[in-house]
């Protein structure tokens, strides 16, 4: 595609990402891309209903636009995936980094094919964080570790698999999203540390990306305050433009995270998202939350404007239009394979679970009476599936079962009820101090508890006094299925991705 070609609306639209309702095309959808020539679509899981049905929407998708698209998806593995049945099931960063990692290439390389036989030619994925902050509430078990080399080594062979398999990696959340106790959904992470304190830890796994062809990055919602005071990473010229792409040497494709989250939506208006998105660097801006389409118009008109007015160099935006359309030409190609689903990731999920400490609990024995203590599973982040459909143990083991949450108050009928059992089972999800949690297992005879973390492996820093403990990194129904067949054999093989 010759750009000298394009309209200045058409190269608008290929630096512009939107979401939308439904799970087939709509009017207002079509004219979005028809008549306004949007160039990139996301999906997230409300479009989804079955792999057939996602295929003939990403079909029809690519009928209304003479240039190809990029659709996208976040489909990262474990919690956060958006096609859920029928393709290969990709443990989370975590699991995979606690379990053998030589599975990582292949598990993602497989993934990455189904992806593509499905239409979609762009993951929001990998995760490049380093989870050196145990409060941290976004990332978390989505990092691969708190070790950067580490962290480096499996993410190269995350996105390296997805771009041979022509699906193209989007590494996030640049320059780092690992040491924040805010989520970017919700409100602005700040991250006080300078420009050489960020280079020997969170830019460690994206210069060892860009050093083995790296060809695209994401660009997160942080203010790394002493780096630029002002604007936040995905609207900085300094941390684009000036550490990315001069100082990194980064020529690959630019994305932004969802300028619609609250750490930009609430702070900066329409025009000051899309002017100082589009002249910090970034390639394609991406709007999410409400999806509205007169909201997305006002943005392409906005856009539209701002280069009319001079404010935004055609130039600025031929170099991302260029760039785009040569990734097109690489990545957007269909791809009509029979889907192949990769089965050792179960097992690799189960080997992922991580001892930690046994008071000679395990393993769990078919003739003791056990209680399971489950929490009720509420989303820690807003990238989470929505639509997961979550399992407790009691599925699988032959044990009574107490679902707790926060409003939780039968604290003495429960340490009647424990006093009865061989055992104990309590799985937590994500401990914060001197919650429920806390509360309930303060409560309990430690000898014959054994407490599982079903998500954060740091829930152990806010209980008092535990003597087993066990972490799976995912409340997925998966791993609920794979731990539930390790308490039963007690042979456990993964190590801990992070320093507690």
């Amino acid at each position: 595609m010759n750009i000298d070609k394009l309209s200045l609306e058409e190269k608008i639209g290929q630096m512009l990402c939107f979401a939308f309702h439904g799970t087939s095309i709509n009017e207002d959808l079509r004219t979005i891309i028809s008549e306004k020539k949007l160039g990139n679509v996301v999906l997230f899981a409300r479009n989804i209903e079955s792999i057939n049905q996602v295929k003939k929407l990403n079909e029809d998708l690519q009928s209304l636009s003479k240039i190809p698209l990029f659709i996208s998806l976040d489909q990262e593995g474990g919690m956060v995936r958006r096609v859920i049945e029928d393709i290969t099931y990709l443990p989370g960063a975590m699991s995979m980094a606690a379990s053998s990692t030589d599975k990582i290439y292949e598990l993602n390389y497989s993934l990455a094919r189904n992806l593509k036989s499905l239409g979609f030619n762009v993951n929001y994925a990998p995760v490049a964080d380093i989870n050196n902050n145990p409060n941290n509430p976004v990332i978390n078990s989505r990092s691969f570790g708190d070790n950067p080399n580490n962290v480096a080594s499996c993410l190269i062979k995350a996105f390296t698999a997805s771009q041979e398999a022509l699906v193209l990696p989007t590494v996030k959340h640049f320059p780092g999203h690992g040491d924040t106790a805010v989520d970017s959904h919700l409100g602005l992470p700040i991250v006080d540390k300078s420009l050489e304190e960020i280079t020997s830890l969170e830019l460690v796994p994206y210069i060892k990306a860009i050093e083995n062809g790296l060809e695209g990055v994401m660009i997160s919602h942080i203010l790394y305050n002493q780096i630029d005071r002002e604007y936040p990473s995905s609207l900085s010229y300094n941390i684009i433009t000036r550490l990315l792409k001069e100082k990194l040497g980064f020529k690959g494709l630019i994305t932004t995270d969802s300028l619609t989250m609250a750490a930009i939506w609430s702070k900066f208006s329409i025009e000051e998202i899309v002017l100082n998105g589009v002249n910090a660097g970034n390639d394609i801006l991406v709007f999410c939350g409400g999806a509205e389409t007169e909201v997305q118009l006002k943005i392409i008109e906005t856009f539209k404007k701002l280069v009319l007015d001079g404010k935004i160099k055609i130039e600025r935006v031929n170099e991302s239009v260029e760039k785009i359309l040569k990734l097109k030409e690489k990545y957007a190609k269909i791809n009509n394979d029979d889907i192949i689903i990769n089965n050792d990731s179960f097992q690799t999920l189960k080997n992922s679970i991580t001892k930690v400490k046994d008071n000679n609990l395990l393993p769990i024995k078919k003739d003791e009476k056990v209680l399971v203590i489950f929490p009720k599973i509420n989303l820690a982040s807003l990238v989470d599936n929505e639509n997961n459909k979550y399992e407790s143990l009691s599925k699988y083991l032959n044990s009574e079962e107490i679902i707790v949450d926060e409003n939780f108050d039968d604290y003495k009928i429960l340490v009647q009820k424990a006093l009865v059992y061989d055992k104990i089972i309590m799985a937590t999800y994500n401990v914060k101090k001197n919650d429920f949690q806390s509360k309930i297992f303060d409560l309990l005879d430690k000898t014959k508890t054994i407490v599982v973390a079903l998500r954060s492996p740091y829930d152990i820093l806010n209980l008092n006094g535990v003597l087993s403990y066990l972490c799976t990194y995912e409340a997925t129904k998966e791993s609920i299925k794979a731990l539930s067949q390790k308490l039963l054999e007690n042979n456990f093989s993964g190590k801990l991705p992070i320093n507690l």
